[in-house]
Protein backbone atom coordinates (compact mmCIF):
# COMPACT_ATOMS: atom_id res chain seq x y z
CA UNK A 1 0.00 0.00 0.00
CA UNK A 2 1.64 3.00 -1.32
CA UNK A 3 1.26 6.35 1.21
CA UNK A 4 0.89 9.67 -0.21
CA UNK A 5 1.60 12.83 0.90
CA UNK A 6 -0.84 15.46 0.34
CA UNK A 7 1.73 19.45 0.11
CA UNK A 8 0.00 22.08 1.41
CA UNK A 9 0.45 24.95 -1.15
CA UNK A 10 -1.26 28.11 -1.23
CA UNK A 11 -3.26 29.39 -4.03
CA UNK A 12 -2.70 33.42 -5.47
CA UNK A 13 -5.92 34.42 -3.41
CA UNK A 14 -4.36 32.79 -0.75
CA UNK A 15 -0.84 34.79 -1.37
CA UNK A 16 -2.53 37.73 -1.99
CA UNK A 17 -4.64 38.29 1.23
CA UNK A 18 -1.25 37.04 3.09
CA UNK A 19 0.32 39.94 1.94
CA UNK A 20 -1.86 42.19 2.51
CA UNK A 21 -2.45 41.06 6.15
CA UNK A 22 1.12 41.40 6.79
CA UNK A 23 1.35 45.04 4.65
CA UNK A 24 -1.71 46.01 6.65
CA UNK A 25 0.59 44.66 10.28
CA UNK A 26 3.33 46.78 8.75
CA UNK A 27 1.33 49.82 8.35
CA UNK A 28 -0.18 49.64 12.12
CA UNK A 29 2.84 48.65 13.82
CA UNK A 30 4.54 50.84 16.29
CA UNK A 31 7.43 51.80 14.58
CA UNK A 32 9.91 52.71 17.41
CA UNK A 33 9.39 49.60 19.65
CA UNK A 34 9.17 46.67 16.44
CA UNK A 35 12.24 45.44 15.64
CA UNK A 36 13.77 45.75 11.96
CA UNK A 37 11.04 47.96 11.40
CA UNK A 38 11.98 51.31 10.68
CA UNK A 39 10.30 55.07 11.42
CA UNK A 40 9.83 56.05 7.58
CA UNK A 41 8.32 52.62 6.28
CA UNK A 42 7.75 51.30 3.40
CA UNK A 43 10.54 54.03 2.47
CA UNK A 44 14.16 51.75 2.53
CA UNK A 45 12.41 48.81 4.08
CA UNK A 46 12.06 46.30 1.04
CA UNK A 47 14.63 43.74 2.03
CA UNK A 48 13.28 43.75 5.55
CA UNK A 49 9.57 43.92 4.55
CA UNK A 50 9.74 41.09 2.26
CA UNK A 51 11.60 39.07 4.65
CA UNK A 52 8.45 39.57 7.19
CA UNK A 53 6.45 38.03 4.52
CA UNK A 54 8.87 35.30 3.63
CA UNK A 55 8.66 34.09 7.40
CA UNK A 56 5.21 34.17 7.35
CA UNK A 57 4.28 32.20 4.42
CA UNK A 58 6.85 29.88 5.30
CA UNK A 59 5.37 29.63 8.56
CA UNK A 60 1.60 28.81 6.63
CA UNK A 61 2.81 26.26 4.20
CA UNK A 62 6.82 25.08 5.10
CA UNK A 63 6.46 22.95 2.09
CA UNK A 64 7.38 25.72 -0.47
CA UNK A 65 10.50 27.92 -1.46
CA UNK A 66 10.15 31.26 -1.43
CA UNK A 67 12.83 33.38 -3.34
CA UNK A 68 13.64 36.97 -2.67
CA UNK A 69 14.51 39.38 -6.30
CA UNK A 70 16.90 41.72 -5.76
CA UNK A 71 17.30 44.51 -8.39
CA UNK A 72 18.99 47.88 -9.07
CA UNK A 73 18.59 50.88 -11.47
CA UNK A 74 20.39 54.09 -11.90
CA UNK A 75 19.03 57.34 -10.61
CA UNK A 76 19.38 60.39 -13.18
CA UNK A 77 23.15 60.71 -12.73
CA UNK A 78 23.70 57.72 -14.19
CA UNK A 79 24.47 56.00 -10.84
CA UNK A 80 22.89 52.21 -10.10
CA UNK A 81 21.71 53.78 -6.69
CA UNK A 82 18.08 52.61 -6.52
CA UNK A 83 17.69 49.38 -5.22
CA UNK A 84 14.72 47.50 -4.65
CA UNK A 85 13.79 43.49 -2.65
CA UNK A 86 10.92 41.72 -3.79
CA UNK A 87 9.49 38.20 -3.21
CA UNK A 88 8.11 35.15 -5.46
CA UNK A 89 6.66 32.45 -4.58
CA UNK A 90 4.18 29.96 -6.52
CA UNK A 91 4.80 31.61 -9.40
CA UNK A 92 3.36 34.81 -8.10
CA UNK A 93 5.66 38.17 -7.47
CA UNK A 94 4.78 40.16 -4.49
CA UNK A 95 6.15 43.47 -3.86
CA UNK A 96 4.96 44.87 -0.29
CA UNK A 97 6.95 47.95 -0.51
CA UNK A 98 6.73 49.55 -3.57
CA UNK A 99 4.42 52.65 -2.91
CA UNK A 100 7.88 53.53 -1.33
CA UNK A 101 8.57 55.40 -4.18
CA UNK A 102 5.56 57.67 -4.37
CA UNK A 103 7.17 59.18 -1.45
CA UNK A 104 10.67 59.50 -2.04
CA UNK A 105 11.64 62.75 -3.76
CA UNK A 106 12.22 62.85 -7.64
CA UNK A 107 15.46 63.88 -7.52
CA UNK A 108 16.56 60.18 -6.01
CA UNK A 109 14.58 58.29 -8.82
CA UNK A 110 15.17 57.99 -12.26
CA UNK A 111 12.58 59.20 -15.05
CA UNK A 112 11.15 55.49 -15.23
CA UNK A 113 10.06 54.92 -11.53
CA UNK A 114 8.58 58.25 -11.98
CA UNK A 115 6.69 57.52 -14.88
CA UNK A 116 5.22 54.65 -12.97
CA UNK A 117 3.99 56.12 -10.27
CA UNK A 118 1.67 55.89 -8.43
CA UNK A 119 2.72 52.28 -7.00
CA UNK A 120 0.42 50.36 -4.88
CA UNK A 121 1.34 49.21 -1.28
CA UNK A 122 0.66 45.57 -2.18
CA UNK A 123 1.78 44.82 -6.76
CA UNK A 124 1.12 41.39 -7.21
CA UNK A 125 1.75 39.61 -10.57
CA UNK A 126 2.62 36.72 -12.52
CA UNK A 127 6.81 36.50 -11.95
CA UNK A 128 7.97 39.31 -14.64
CA UNK A 129 4.67 40.69 -14.91
CA UNK A 130 5.74 43.84 -12.29
CA UNK A 131 6.87 46.95 -13.63
CA UNK A 132 10.28 45.87 -10.97
CA UNK A 133 11.27 43.80 -13.89
CA UNK A 134 11.68 47.00 -16.33
CA UNK A 135 12.31 48.94 -14.11
CA UNK A 136 15.56 47.07 -12.20
CA UNK A 137 18.31 45.39 -13.24
CA UNK A 138 18.06 41.75 -11.62
CA UNK A 139 21.00 41.06 -9.53
CA UNK A 140 19.79 38.63 -7.71
CA UNK A 141 18.03 35.61 -6.03
CA UNK A 142 18.27 34.19 -2.84
CA UNK A 143 16.01 30.70 -1.50
CA UNK A 144 14.25 30.82 1.28
CA UNK A 145 13.14 27.17 2.70
CA UNK A 146 10.84 26.72 6.08
CA UNK A 147 13.73 27.45 9.15
CA UNK A 148 15.79 29.77 7.22
CA UNK A 149 18.67 28.04 7.21
CA UNK A 150 20.46 30.54 5.27
CA UNK A 151 19.82 33.47 7.74
CA UNK A 152 21.73 34.12 10.60
CA UNK A 153 20.83 33.25 13.98
CA UNK A 154 20.74 36.84 16.10
CA UNK A 155 19.01 38.06 12.38
CA UNK A 156 16.64 34.95 12.55
CA UNK A 157 15.54 35.75 16.11
CA UNK A 158 15.11 39.60 15.42
CA UNK A 159 12.96 38.20 12.78
CA UNK A 160 10.54 36.46 15.05
CA UNK A 161 10.45 38.95 17.19
CA UNK A 162 9.29 41.41 14.66
CA UNK A 163 6.71 38.83 13.62
CA UNK A 164 5.45 38.51 17.19
CA UNK A 165 5.26 42.43 17.64
CA UNK A 166 3.14 42.18 14.76
CA UNK A 167 0.33 39.79 15.57
CA UNK A 168 2.16 36.63 15.09
CA UNK A 169 -0.12 34.10 15.86
CA UNK A 170 -3.12 36.17 14.75
CA UNK A 171 -1.96 37.02 11.77
CA UNK A 172 -1.28 33.04 10.89
CA UNK A 173 -4.71 32.08 11.27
Amino acid sequence: MYSHRVINVPSIDEIVTEAKKIRRALELCDRKTTPLITIDFPIMSCKLASLVFSYHVLKKWPSITVHGVYGVASDHSGNNTISHYWIEVQGVSVDITADQYNFIEDDYLNSEIIYCRPFSSVSIGCIGGLPNYNIFKICGRDTYVDGFPELGEDFLEELHYCYEALGGAALYT
